[in-house]
C-alpha cells in the first residue's frame, strides 16, 4: 500500500473511531460502497465522500433539503456572499497527527489554509513567525499543555483579534467551558463531528472578520478626525494650548482639595503618553492608538478625579481607613465626574470626543480587568482603553506618592505590589507588560517630577 493509500485508510479508521462518522451509519452502507470507500487512493476523495455522508444522515434525520447543504468550493471561503479576497489561516496544534490530518483536509476544503504543529512550543514558534487568524489547539499535549498556550498568547498577543478554539478528548464538558473566561473562544470536545468543526471554525472567523472591520473603520475615522485636526492646527493651536491649560488648572483646584499636587498630575500625563506610546507598538492594539488618541490621553488624564470635588471633607480628608459606608461615598466621584463632563459634551458638541473621552476616564479609571472594579463592574476589552491606560499610571504614583494615611514607597516597592499575583486580575495585562517593560522609564519619570 503506497503512502497516500495508507493516510486515506488511517483517515478513515480515525473518523470511525472518533466517531466523526457514526459507526452504525457505516454499518448500513452497501458492501460495494464500503469497498469503494476502502479502495479510494487519494486521502482528499475519501474526506469529501465522508462529507457527502454526513450531509446525507443530517438530511434523513432533519428533513432538510440537500438543496441548502451543498458544500462550497476552495474559492468560495466562509460565505458565498463574502467579496473578500482575504484568505483566513488557521494553526492546528495536536500532537495526534491523524488529528491534524482530519482537521486540516476539512478545513482546506472550505478555502481555508491550514499549518500544523504537533505540540506547544512548535505552535508559539509558528503564530509569533507569520499571521494566523485561529488557532485550534488541543488542551492535552506534552511539553506545553493547551492550556499554558492559551495563555501566553493572551498575555502576548501575536496579532489583533486572534481566535482560538480549544479541543479535548479528556477535559469535562464543564472543564472545557472554563476555558472560555481564560480567553479561549470555542472550544469543541472530541469526538466532534465534521459540520461542527467547520461549523465553530467558521462562526469564530467571522467575528474575526467583523472586528477586524470595525478596527478598521475605527482607524480610518481617527485618520480622518486627525486630518481634519491638521487643516484647522494652524488657527486653532492657541485655542488648543488654552484648552490644555484651563484643564490642567481645573484639575489642579481638585487636586489641592485633596492633597494632591499638581505634580501627581503632571507625572500621570507623562506616564499615559508614554504607555500608550509603546502601547501602540503591540500588535494587540494596532489600529487602537495614534497620535490624535495620544494628544487628547494626555490632556484627559488629569480630569480623572475631578469627581472628588463633591465629596464631603470627613471623607476626602480622613487621615485613616475609610468604613465600608464611607467607602462606598469616596467611590461615587467615578459616577460624579462622568456626569459634570457629560452635561458638558451635551452643551458643546464640537468638543464630543474630547469630552467622551475626559468621561471614560473619570467614570472607568477605578474598573479592574477582571470585572472586580466600580462603578460598573466593567471587564476586559469592555473598559474604555483610555481608562485602562490611566488607571496603570495612577495606581503607580498613588503608591510612590504620601498620603496623610501612609508613607511613600520606593520604585521597588511599589512595583512588588503591582505585580503581587493577587493584583493580576486588575490590569489589562497587554498594558501591565507595556508598564512592565517600561517601569525604568517610569521611576525617572517620578524622580524628575517630584512634588
Amino acid at each position: 500500500m503506497n503512502t497516500v493509500q495508507s493516510l486515506g485508510s488511517q483517515l478513515l479508521q480515525n473518523l470511525l473511531s472518533t466517531s466523526v462518522i457514526r459507526q452504525d451509519d457505516w454499518d448500513k452502507l452497501p458492501l460495494e460502497r464500503k469497498e469503494q470507500l476502502q479502495s479510494l487512493p487519494d486521502a482528499v476523495m475519501l474526506l469529501n465522500q465522508l462529507i457527502d455522508l454526513k450531509l446525507l444522515a443530517d438530511h434523513q434525520l432533519s428533513g432538510v433539503s440537500l438543496a441548502s447543504q451543498v458544500r462550497p468550493g476552495p474559492k468560495s471561503a466562509l460565505s458565498a456572499d463574502d467579496a473578500s479576497p482575504h484568505v483566513y489561516r488557521v494553526l492546528v496544534v495536536d500532537d495526534e497527527p491523524t488529528n491534524c490530518q482530519l482537521c486540516r483536509m476539512v478545513l482546506s476544503h472550505e478555502g481555508i489554509q491550514c499549518d500544523e504543529a504537533p505540540n506547544g512550543v512548535a505552535a508559539l514558534e509558528a503564530v509569533y513567525s507569520k499571521p494566523y487568524d485561529l488557532v485550534l489547539l488541543d488542551i492535552d499535549m506534552p511539553r506545553l499543555s493547551g492550556a499554558e498556550v492559551l495563555k501566553k498568547l493572551r498575555e502576548n498577543p501575536p496579532s489583533s483579534h486572534l481566535k482560538v478554539v480549544m479541543l479535548s478528548g479528556r477535559a469535562s464538558g464543564d472543564e472545557m467551558a472554563q476555558m472560555l473566561t481564560t480567553g479561549a473562544d470555542d472550544y469543541l470536545t472530541k469526538p466532534f463531528s465534521l459540520v461542527q468543526l467547520t461549523a465553530r471554525i467558521k462562526a469564530a472567523l467571522h467575528l474575526k472578520s467583523a472586528q477586524d472591520r470595525s478596527d478598521l473603520l475605527m482607524h480610518l475615522m481617527m485618520t480622518m478626525n486627525h486630518e481634519m485636526d491638521k487643516t484647522l492646527h494652524a488657527r486653532n493651536s492657541d485655542l488648543v494650548h488654552a484648552r490644555n491649560a484651563l484643564v490642567l488648572a481645573l484639575a489642579e483646584m481638585v487636586a489641592y482639595r485633596d492633597t494632591e499636587s499638581g505634580a501627581h498630575l503632571m507625572r500621570l500625563q507623562h506616564y499615559s503618553r508614554l504607555l500608550a506610546t509603546e502601547a501602540a507598538k503591540s500588535p494587540g492594539l494596532a489600529g487602537q492608538i495614534d497620535a490624535n488618541f495620544i494628544e487628547l490621553l494626555e490632556c484627559c488624564a488629569p480630569l480623572h478625579d475631578i469627581g472628588k470635588v463633591g465629596l464631603p471633607d470627613y471623607i476626602l480628608l480622613k487621615p485613616g481607613k475609610l468604613a465600608p459606608d464611607e467607602r462606598v461615598i469616596m467611590q461615587t466621584h467615578t459616577t460624579m465626574g462622568a456626569a459634570v463632563l457629560q452635561k458638558v459634551a451635551r452643551q458643546h458638541s464640537f468638543a464630543a470626543t474630547f469630552l467622551q473621552m475626559a468621561v471614560d476616564i473619570a467614570r472607568h479609571h477605578h474598573e479592574r480587568y477582571d470585572g472586580n472594579g466600580y462603578p460598573d463592574r466593567l471587564a476586559g476589552s469592555a473598559i474604555p482603553l483610555s481608562a485602562r491606560i490611566v488607571a496603570i499610571g495612577d495606581v503607580y504614583d498613588a503608591l510612590r506618592s504620601r498620603r496623610v494615611y501612609k508613607p511613600a514607597l520606593s520604585h521597588p516597592e511599589a512595583m512588588a505590589i503591582m505585580t503581587d499575583s493577587g493584583n493580576h486580575g486588575q490590569f489589562d495585562p497587554l498594558l501591565f507588560q507595556v508598564f512592565i517593560s517600561n517601569a525604568d522609564s517610569f521611576d525617572k519619570m517620578y524622580t524628575e517630577l517630584q512634588d
